[in-house]
């Protein structure tokens, strides 16, 4: 993992990824690019050197990087024991 400063778009990024989203829904939902959401998903990775998405999502959570309590929110289906 490295220190590199992950930007504002990069945390948004995340944020979506977590929640599951694909990059097609994350570009209409941040009006950018499906191009752009590309570079961004590969940029984020080069910066915590991910190996997927869940070990990415994972990096962002103990990093603080993204906050749970929308994805809480969001996907109130989960039952936690």
């Amino acid at each position: 993992m490295t220190s590199t400063t992950i930007t504002k778009r990069e945390k948004q990024i995340l944020q979506c990824l977590a929640e599951g989203m694909k990059s097609n829904e994350i570009a209409q939902k941040l009006f950018i690019s499906l191009a752009t959401v590309h570079t961004h998903r590969k940029n984020i990775n080069n910066k915590l050197n991910a190996k997927s998405n869940f070990q990415l999502a994972i990096m962002a959570i103990e990093l603080n990087l993204i906050s749970l309590n929308n994805w809480q929110d969001n996907n109130s289906f989960i039952q936690l024991a």
